[in-house]
């Protein structure tokens, strides 16, 4: 019953929404019960409105007077003018087209409506958007809770409650075998399944966080709890990888013609990784390196270890950009080790393109660096043996996936230059293996990081024509392609055109818009040829490295995530040279943007600097922005303090509780529950 679906408690109503309704919560009952509500109001029924009602929501009687029409094409709303006992009141409709007005509010009507009470300009008691209310059993003056749930065009608060009823009394014969152990429903005050459903849907009192109620964390941690299943089913159920040992030949050579030593922490994180390969149970590892720490020698000295034995080791890149250079710099390491490397994007042409899934078939490829192209169906390796995703954040569960699927259980190793808090790495992963790489190559200078207001511009501009006579680089980052007139940052386009006239041909623009083959030729010329200064978008936040530029200016600061500030300052500072990252921001700055920009001034720790945003912004943006393959939660959202306060005893219970419960039919009933696609696909794949 309680993944029937929502059809079978569908009535007319209901069935002439239905479309709209599985858009808005999904297709079963369950999925209607966890459609939660955002927050709960106080609804005060009143004969009669006065002037104690403002700003509060109130439902009362009132009879239609007259109406007075909008405009469909300019968008003035219509208005309804209706009496209550001796009041007049005002009802503005936005966005209602006149002929549901004229059908819904006929004239000499009575009925209840339900919304929040304020004055208009001529002092009227007005309500916006009010909605129709067809509680009438709610007729005393006692103050009633309701929730408020999210909606969709075309859904109202009441047909949410009325699927809401009709989905809980379906279910509610149901007999659910409990899933958590007597000890921790014990420890954090939890309700059953069943009970907290009930509680969330039909609250007795108010609240101020929806975590201020157990049975809120109760459904948080059963969905923790399911993600956790599902991380240790991917984490053991793959068949034995094939081991890998060898002499370490390729390495040894490596190791000999590279023009720097590598350090300790790579020496240690590169023993970790071999030991893993060398093992029958496919690596799970995490590989955290700051910015410029030196994480993509060790990804070409573990993909060689593999290419000795014989297997092939994919390369798996967020940004076509990151792709083609890590391409040309394990290219120009490896050719004099004569191992084969391809590159395979979505940009190729088709002829070669043909012929790099030729390679990769036959196995003559033996390192393949790619985009998400590297996922697809028409990709067929000889012999994977080793995966290595690079910004493992940007990558969803289910595309991590599809790449572990080609090959017979590859060992995988993820990396990323944002360090992550040890509860977001088990939300990612679960339980996994870490890795740590801290100390940065021998001869970096710490960037030096200076705020600077936009009114001091023409000094910076001066600075650079310094920077520029040494024939150093600077990168020009802008938050927006283009102007908008909703936002008021600065623009690339904009920009550039500004710098163009001062400093001519020795500027370039690059952006996510442009044709590839217009970006590697930008990219190529700012990085080894005449351009001096790029102006770009964010487009360039992850692994570009160009040695020669040593200046980074961030235009709109205040706009940035501290994370994200700390990966654009890491595109510089990636030889000897002296380099700087200024932030450009407005006169006037909010309080937390003054916290952001003085943290990242204080520190170049990637680490600290991880643990602070996640005091600042929360777990959700210690990855920068979110990304879309990230993983979402509908119980909770790691920007909330409330739910930081308990997300890491969950994560370290509920990850010790899924290797107990792993294969029992209750762990079975929360996957469905909770986690109906992403069990089908791990399913498929092993």
């Amino acid at each position: 019953m309680i993944f029937d679906q929502i059809e079978n408690i569908a009535g007319p109503f209901f069935k002439s929404r239905l479309s709209l309704i599985k858009k808005l919560c999904g297709n079963r009952l369950i999925d209607i019960l966890l459609h939660m509500p955002s927050y709960v109001v106080e609804k005060i029924y009143t004969k009669e409105v006065n002037d104690s009602h403002i700003g509060k929501i109130v439902i009362t009687n009132i009879k239609v007077e007259s109406i007075e029409l909008g405009n469909d094409r300019s968008r003035k709303p219509s208005k309804v003018y209706v009496k209550n006992h001796e009041n007049i009141i005002e009802i503005a409709l936005f966005n209602y087209r006149t002929s549901y007005v004229k059908t819904a509010y006929p004239i000499g009507k009575s009925m209840f409506i339900c919304g929040k009470l304020t004055k208009s300009f001529s002092g009227a008691f007005q309500f916006i958007n009010p909605e129709k209310h067809t509680f009438s059993t709610i007729l005393n003056d006692e103050k009633q809770i309701f929730n408020i749930y999210p909606l969709t065009n075309g859904i109202t608060q009441n047909t949410v409650y009325s699927l809401v009823k009709s989905a809980f009394n379906a279910i509610s014969q149901n007999h659910f075998n409990e899933w958590i152990p007597i000890d921790i429903l014990q420890k954090y005050d939890f309700p059953s399944f069943k009970e907290a459903l009930q509680i969330i849907h039909f609250p007795k009192e108010k609240y101020i966080n929806e975590f201020d109620i157990p049975a809120r964390r109760r459904l948080c941690f059963d969905e923790i709890l399911s993600e956790q299943i599902l991380n240790h089913i991917m984490n053991t159920a793959q068949n034995n990888s094939q081991k890998i040992y060898n002499e370490k030949l390729l390495i040894k050579k490596l190791l000999k013609i590279l023009p720097f030593k590598l350090t300790n922490d790579q020496v240690s994180v590169i023993k970790e990784i071999l030991a893993d390969m060398n093992s029958e149970k496919p690596m799970m590892r995490l590989l955290q390196g700051d910015v410029g720490s030196g994480k993509t020698i060790v990804a070409i000295i573990s993909a060689l270890y593999a290419v000795e034995s014989g297997f092939q080791c994919a390369i798996l890149a967020p940004t076509e950009i990151l792709a083609r250079q890590h391409f040309c710099n394990i290219k120009a390491m490896i050719e004099p080790l004569g191992v084969n490397i391809c590159i395979l994007t979505a940009s190729e042409k088709a002829k070669q393109k043909r012929e790099t899934l030729a390679n990769i078939y036959n196995g003559v490829a033996q390192i393949i660096v790619g985009t998400h192209s590297v996922i697809t169906d028409n990709v067929e390796f000889n012999k994977l043996g080793l995966v290595i995703i690079d910004e493992q954040h940007r990558f969803g569960v289910n595309q991590r996936l599809q790449l572990i699927d080609k090959g017979a259980s590859p060992h995988v190793l993820s990396m990323t230059a944002t360090p992550i808090p040890r509860t977001i790495v088990m939300a990612t992963y679960g339980d996994i293996s870490v890795s740590e790489i801290k100390t940065k190559p021998q001869g970096r200078k710490p960037i030096i990081t200076t705020p600077i207001s936009i009114s001091r511009i023409n000094d910076l501009i001066e600075s650079i024509r310094n920077i520029i006579k040494k024939s150093q680089k600077v990168y020009w980052i802008c938050p927006l392609i283009e102007d908008s007139e909703k936002l008021r940052y600065t623009c690339v386009t904009n920009r550039f055109k500004s710098l163009e006239k001062i400093f001519g041909q020795n500027v370039a623009m690059l952006h996510g818009k442009m044709k590839q083959q217009e970006k590697d030729c930008i990219f190529s010329d700012f990085a080894t040829g005449e351009t001096k200064i790029l102006v770009a978008t964010t487009l360039i936040e992850v692994g570009v490295d160009v040695p020669k530029a040593s200046v980074i200016i961030i235009e709109n600061a205040e706009k940035f995530g501290l994370a994200q500030l700390h990966q654009l300052r890491g595109r510089v500072g990636r030889s000897d040279l002296q380099s700087y990252c200024v932030l450009l921001h407005e006169n006037r700055i909010s309080d937390i943007a003054h916290k952001r920009i003085d943290a990242i001034k204080a520190s170049n720790d990637g680490f600290k600097i991880a643990e602070q945003d996640l005091i600042l912004r929360g777990g959700g943006d210690v990855l920068g922005v979110k990304q879309s393959g990230q993983k979402t939660y509908k119980m909770f959202s790691f920007d909330d303090p409330y739910a930081q306060k308990y997300l890491p005893s969950f994560f370290e219970d509920a990850a010790k509780l899924a290797k107990t419960i792993v294969n029992s039919e209750q762990a079975n009933l929360l996957l469905r529950i909770f986690a109906k696609d992403s069990i089908t696909n791990v399913r498929k794949s092993f």
